[in-house]
C-alpha cells in the first residue's frame, strides 16, 4: 500500500545564543563529530565533555553531573552496539 504525506518542517539550528536547543544542538553536533573519530568509548566521551565545556555549550549541567552523563552515554553507546549487534 502506497501513501502520500506532505508535511511541514521546523528546522532548528545553531544559532550562536545562549539558548538551551542551541546548546543541545551543538552538543549533538561535537558528540557526533567525536564519535566519528573515537568510535563509541570513553575517550570520546570525555572529549565531547571537554569540548563543549571549552565551547560553554552545556558547561553548567556538564560540571554539576559529568559523572552521570558519562555512564549515561556510555550506557547509550552500549545499547546502540547490541542493537546492531542484533539486527546484522
Amino acid at each position: 500500500m502506497d501513501c502520500c504525506i506532505d508535511a511541514k518542517v521546523k528546522m532548528i539550528y545553531l544559532q550562536d545564543s545562549d539558548d538551551i536547543i542551541d546548546q543541545y544542538i551543538g552538543f549533538c553536533r561535537v558528540c557526533n563529530e567525536q564519535v566519528a573519530l573515537n568510535g563509541r568509548t570513553l575517550k570520546a566521551v570525555k572529549e565531547i565533555i571537554r569540548i563543549c565545556r571549552d565551547r560553554n555549550l552545556l558547561r553548567e549541567y556538564l560540571s554539576e553531573c559529568e559523572t552521570e552523563v558519562e555512564e549515561i552515554m556510555l550506557t547509550l553507546f552500549d545499547q546502540e552496539h547490541v542493537d546492531v549487534v542484533n539486527i546484522g
